[in-house]
């Protein structure tokens, strides 16, 4: 009778093991890999870790790449003399006065998109606020708290390497950003930006970074990318800030999923 028992439990045994390996199998041809990852996360041993932005600081291939393009920031002194603002940690620093240069710590925020042949590596610069102070007169217009604007590189499988920066609503390229061309410009090595005061949107040259006839008004002082503390961007929302509806943060860019995209906006 013990025998018997015995058999029955084992032959039920066989036919559960079989009855999961039969859904796994399954799950994986069917259900595509969403499940097939589900599944696994769901069964004993080691887990796959998870490639998020703290990841790819970390990780062998991704983090010296985000090393050696971090950019260059020109500054441009302003005029009025009420920005002397550094990309500072949102966690830190929200206020002018602790973003000043030499005062706060230059930040970074990366994000990593991973296409099948291209890799984009995307640098966000947070200040306190935005001051358009380029307009005729010495006046805030167009103020508002919070500001991001951004670097994205873009390197091939086959060695090709361009960049593009963020002014305003747009991305720059070749031209000014009011010509509408949001082009790649080529690049070797790391990324020299110069950044404009006050509204602090970012061109390839001195002139025209900010409107159309615009003069750089003298270099308030130079950011070496190098020096530029890099933090994992996809860890910011986790802090749950409010920002200025004005300054719509990285990850609800379109920027942020579509890199090749023409609009900072949402």
């Amino acid at each position: 009778m013990r025998r018997a028992q015995a058999t029955l439990e084992l032959v039920l045994l066989l036919g559960l093991v079989v009855l999961v390996g039969a859904v796994v199998v399954g799950a994986a041809r069917g259900a595509g890999p969403g499940w097939a990852e589900r599944i696994a996360r769901a069964l004993p041993g080691e887990r796959a870790e998870r490639r998020d932005d703290r990841w790819a600081l970390r990780s062998d291939r991704y983090g010296p790449l985000l090393r050696r393009h971090a950019p260059t920031l020109v500054l441009e002194r302003d005029r009025w003399g009420e920005d002397a603002a550094v990309p500072v940690d949102v966690a830190v620093c929200r206020r002018p006065a602790c973003a000043a240069l030499g005062t706060g710590l230059p930040v970074a925020f990366t994000h990593v998109v991973d296409r099948l042949g291209v890799t984009y590596l995307q640098y966000w610069l947070y200040y306190p606020d935005s001051r358009a102070t380029h307009a005729p007169v010495a006046d805030r217009l167009g103020y508002h708290p919070d500001d991001w604007e951004g670097v994205i590189v873009r390197i091939t499988d086959a060695g090709e390497t361009a960049v593009r920066v963020t002014a305003h609503q747009g991305v720059v390229g070749l031209r000014p950003w009011w010509a509408g061309d949001p082009g790649w410009r080529p690049l070797a090595g790391r990324p020299r930006v110069h950044r404009a005061a006050g509204s602090h949107a970012m061109g390839f040259a001195p002139a025209g970074i900010d409107a159309p006839l615009d003069r750089w008004n003298g270099t308030l002082g130079e950011l070496d990318g190098a020096r530029l503390r890099l933090v994992p961007a996809d860890t910011a929302p986790a802090l749950r800030l409010r920002y200025d509806p004005a300054a719509v943060p990285p990850w609800r860019k379109r920027l942020w999923r579509d890199p090749e995209a023409t609009t900072t906006g949402g």
